[in-house]
């Protein structure tokens, strides 16, 4: 399941990472349209600047993640 949120400032956040095979993608919504702008397949923590703008995560094939603000 993605998780969607629309921030209105700039925020910094640290998207922790357990990829189990899997792969989590972060995408910005422009218009009707979702862009991809990161994908992570590999296990860590990943500091992310997110813009006003709404993000979602989409994880694939059984990653977990967490996202902290």
């Amino acid at each position: 399941m993605d998780q969607t949120r629309t921030y209105d400032r700039t925020r910094k956040v640290t998207l922790a990472v357990k990829a189990n095979g899997g792969s989590v993608s972060v995408q910005i919504q422009a218009a009707d349209n979702w862009i991809n702008t990161d994908t992570f397949w590999k296990d860590g923590a990943y500091q992310l600047s997110f813009p006003p703008a709404t993000i979602r995560i989409v994880p694939a094939a059984g990653v977990a993640f967490e996202v902290y603000a």
